[in-house]
């Protein structure tokens, strides 16, 4: 699927100034986030407010990416239960249904860690 966003993975720059940049690959910037909430840029609680909104954003790629994958295990669950084959090739598509599944949870599990900031 092509997209019309930079492609991610996007990481957070902790290089940055008193922003919060958002770095693709390439090491181009797509976002710059800042803390709203504590005013100060030189205190901590407004560099962990930054930090957070950074993590979120750098998290979007994949984010999108599990929640796509998501649809596409639902319209599969859908396309199967309204049509007409044999038992083993129903079974054989219920299979790739739910392994298809997993995966989308999985991606969906990591997407939340990384905006969380949970992962390295």
């Amino acid at each position: 699927m092509t997209t019309k966003h930079t492609p991610g993975p996007w990481v957070r720059d902790t290089g940055s100034g008193f922003g919060c940049d958002v770095r693709a690959e390439n090491g181009r910037k797509v976002a710059a986030t800042w803390g709203i909430n504590n005013g100060d840029p030189h205190r901590p609680a407004y560099r962990a407010e930054c930090d957070a909104n950074a993590r979120l954003v750098a998290a979007a790629p994949e984010l999108l990416e599990a929640l796509q994958k998501r649809a596409q295990a639902d319209a599969a669950y859908a396309q199967l239960a309204l049509s007409d084959v044999d038992p083993d090739t129903h079974e054989r598509l219920l299979q790739q249904i739910e392994a298809a599944e997993d995966a989308a949870k999985d991606a969906a599990r990591a997407a939340i860690a990384k905006a969380k900031g949970e992962q390295q």
